[in-house]
């Protein structure tokens, strides 16, 4: 990610207009990566049920990204002032932690990154058959997770050809044309055509927590509007709560947005809330395998997570925990 992108964000902050106030709301747009999947349920639910709004906040509008650093744009370009965002992004745009933040949770769970082959492919029936593996974009989550579970599996290095497909639709078209072996599926598809693919490396198999994306913003933006960091966050963590409480409400919210049948929706929603897929708080364990996944990538940046990640915007009763080796107030 170009410099000057972060710079020209940083600028617009000149005039930081209004900050959260629950007796006269601000409004804003947020960006969240490949929003037709399950990474917008939270926002979604929040939006729609007025939990950021009991904050302080008006999200009027979802903005998609496609992933990656495609979504980090959106969030850089698009003076969008916060989103949830893929960690890998995160780490290639700012890795000293000069211009973003880390501010909240988001999804720190591997589910769905699951990878399928076509099942009339009977070449391709388990982990060791794969030689052509789709991923979505550079610096994204199923980067991370392309490079971490075939090194966890035991597979040599050179056996495995990676192919960026642009996006989770694009690496089904080249599942389905044969041009790779496996890809991640839209998880709504996984859930309505069982029949037609064979799962071959399930994520959750190898990695209890990971962290795909996060929320994030500028430290400027943070500085100037932290009454809506802290809205944003609040009404996240509300969201997670309301989803655990009631996944169906949040299925006919994601239905509705996607486009999808409730039924299948609610088969989404039931097993990321199964899987703690999101979480309000910090959580030290998922940012340490995502980490992983980012240097088995051959990233060349070493990341200052003690002040990428800023705890002070959480909610009193969310994980404040920050990476390891850093302490509570590193953040600057």
């Amino acid at each position: 990610m170009a410099a000057a992108s972060i710079v020209a964000l940083a600028g617009c902050a000149g005039d930081p207009g209004p900050d959260a106030d629950p007796a006269a709301p601000v409004t804003i747009d947020v960006t969240v990566s490949a929003a037709a999947e399950i990474y917008s349920i939270p926002w979604l639910v929040a939006q729609k049920q007025g939990l950021f709004e009991k904050y302080g906040v008006i999200v009027e509008n979802i903005v998609p990204g496609k992933g990656g650093s495609a979504t980090m744009r959106t969030l850089l370009d698009g003076n969008i002032p916060i989103g949830e965002v893929s960690y890998p992004s995160i780490v290639q745009a700012d890795p000293t932690g000069a211009e973003l933040r880390v501010v909240g949770g988001g999804t720190q769970g591997p589910y769905p990154m699951n990878f399928y082959a076509l099942a009339s492919n009977t070449r391709i029936r388990s982990i060791q058959d794969v030689r052509r593996w789709a991923y979505t974009r550079p610096n994204s989550a199923t980067d991370a997770l392309s490079q971490l579970i075939p090194k966890l599996a035991g597979i040599p290095e050179d056996r495995i050809e990676r192919v960026s497909s642009g996006g989770i639709g694009e690496g089904l078209a080249l599942l389905e044309a044969g041009s790779v072996d496996i890809a991640m599926l839209p998880s709504i598809v996984a859930e309505q055509r069982p029949d037609d693919f064979t799962l071959i490396a399930s994520s959750p198999e190898y990695l209890e927590r990971f962290l795909q994306s996060t929320i994030t913003t500028t430290k400027d933006y943070a500085a100037s509007h932290p009454g809506v960091v802290r809205a944003i966050n609040a009404g996240y963590t509300d969201a997670v709560a309301s989803i655990d409480a009631n996944p169906l409400a949040a299925a006919q919210l994601y239905a509705d947005y996607s486009g999808f049948d409730v039924d299948a929706a609610l088969k989404v929603v039931e097993r990321a809330a199964s899987a703690r897929t999101w979480g309000g708080g910090f959580d030290p364990a998922s940012v340490a395998s995502a980490q992983a996944g980012v240097e088995l990538s051959g990233s060349d940046r070493d990341p200052d997570l003690c002040t990428l990640f800023d705890p002070q915007f959480l909610p009193a009763d969310v994980d404040h925990s920050l990476p390891d080796g850093c302490s509570e107030t590193s953040s600057s």
